[in-house]
C-alpha cells in the first residue's frame, strides 16, 4: 500500500523503552500502563511523563485515590528525571 501516514513518534526518555515499542509513543495519544503492584508503573509513567513535558507539550496525569499527587511526587523526588519547575506549567496531576 502507498500513501501510508507515517506517525510521529515521541522518545519516551526512558533508555531502551521507546525501542521496545516500536520507537516512542505518538503525540495525543492516550496510554495506560498496567501491572501488578510495586512493579513500576508510577515510575515508568513518570519518567516517561518529566522526559517529554514541555509547557507548549503539557502532560495530563491520573492518580487513584490509593496514591494522592503529593504522596507520589514526594517519592518521584529522587529521581533525576524529576524536574519540579515543571509541576503546573508543563504537568497537571489530578486525583
Amino acid at each position: 500500500m502507498t500513501g501510508r501516514l507515517k506517525l510521529e513518534l515521541l522518545n519516551t526518555g526512558v533508555p531502551g523503552f521507546s525501542y521496545l515499542i516500536g520507537g516512542g509513543l505518538p503525540p495525543l495519544s492516550l496510554n495506560i500502563i498496567c501491572g501488578e503492584p510495586g512493579s513500576g508503573k508510577t515510575t515508568l509513567a513518570q519518567h516517561i511523563m518529566f522526559s517529554l513535558a514541555t509547557p507548549k507539550r503539557r502532560t495530563l496525569y491520573f492518580t487513584t485515590l490509593g496514591e494522592p499527587s503529593i504522596k507520589m511526587l514526594r517519592y518521584q523526588q529522587q529521581f533525576d528525571y524529576f524536574d519540579f519547575d515543571k509541576i503546573d506549567s508543563a504537568i497537571r496531576c489530578i486525583a
